[in-house]
């Protein structure tokens, strides 16, 4: 039995007329005809009762073209969402971030894919980035936010958006009074860095900074999530450099001030398996560049999307 075999008998079930389901269906009337027999011989009853003056539908029948409607709905059904997922627009996707990525730019591309594609079902998952890659190469997750460097023969990533570090010092620090902070003048501070597994690529960053001005951090205490980094900054133990939007975490004992003059930003990268052709990440992806696009700075060079 074929789904043709339903469509026709709908066809005549709802004309009861055989020359009418026939034009209705662009077929040949003695084509129908034998369409429906062999449906009826397939059913094992008679659906229909013919004479030259009428056609009804049988008991058979009448219980036959409910089911039939049924079918080719469902059928239809599978059909759209078939296409659906191959836009990316129904699915699950598992995404990996960074904590350090939820003050800005992962709120911003989360609301705006949700608008977008309301039929993914997003599962979160907060992840340094040893963790991040393992869950990448594993497919537990597919796609991720992380800082870099990434060195895995199985991941590509693309920089998809920068912002400014800031200096998080505490509230009575006498740096606190500036405006904006010479770098040079952090070179005797206390600083609270990322451990080197869970921040690696950002406490590189941190480090070649510091360099920048001549100096290697003085390194009294590490942490991490970013909230603890602020804590302790608060609790007097040291300073810290963060991304700009760390400034959200409003602690009255820490004070947020940028530097006196350009410098190189924090980087988030957008990492995805290779070869990984799931409509959805591909989606997600195209989301993400246009976020991007509208608020990072000017001077980052993307990539092409996964697929």
């Amino acid at each position: 039995m074929e789904l043709r075999h339903l469509r026709y008998f709908l066809g005549v079930a709802e004309t009861l007329n055989f020359s009418r389901a026939a034009e209705k269906l662009h077929v040949a009337q003695p084509s129908l005809s034998k369409q429906i027999r062999d449906l009826e011989h397939q059913v094992g009853a008679a659906l229909f009762v013919r004479d030259r003056q009428r056609v009804e539908l049988t008991a058979a029948g009448r219980v036959f073209r409910e089911q039939a409607r049924l079918v080719l709905e469902q059928a239809a059904r599978a059909v759209q969402l078939a296409q659906r997922a191959d836009r990316g627009e129904i699915g699950r996707l598992a995404v990996g971030f960074v904590g350090s990525v939820s003050y800005s730019f992962l709120p911003w591309v989360l609301r705006a894919f949700r608008e977008r594609f309301p039929g993914v079902e997003l599962d979160l998952r907060e992840l340094d980035l040893p963790d991040q890659i393992a869950s990448l190469r594993d497919g537990r997750i597919d796609a991720g936010f992380l800082r870099l460097p990434v060195q895995d023969e199985n991941v590509a990533f693309e920089v998809i958006f920068r912002e400014p570090f800031v200096l998080a010092l505490p509230a009575d620090h006498p740096l606190a009074g500036r405006q904006a902070v010479p770098l040079e003048q952090l070179a005797d501070e206390a600083f609270i860095l990322f451990p080197d597994r869970g921040g690696s690529g950002f406490r590189r960053q941190i480090v070649e900074l510091c360099q920048r001005g001549g100096f290697l951090p003085h390194v009294v205490q590490e942490a991490a999530p970013m909230q603890n980094v602020i804590g302790l900054v608060g609790a007097g133990i040291g300073i810290a450099i963060v991304p700009e939007s760390v400034q959200k975490i409003r602690v009255p004992e820490v004070e947020y001030r940028p530097f006196d003059r350009p410098l190189p930003q924090a980087e988030i990268a957008l990492a995805w398996r290779k070869g990984d052709r799931n409509p959805v990440v591909g989606a997600f992806f195209e989301v993400a560049r246009a976020v991007a696009s509208q608020r990072s700075t000017p001077d980052v060079a993307h990539g092409s999307p996964p697929g």
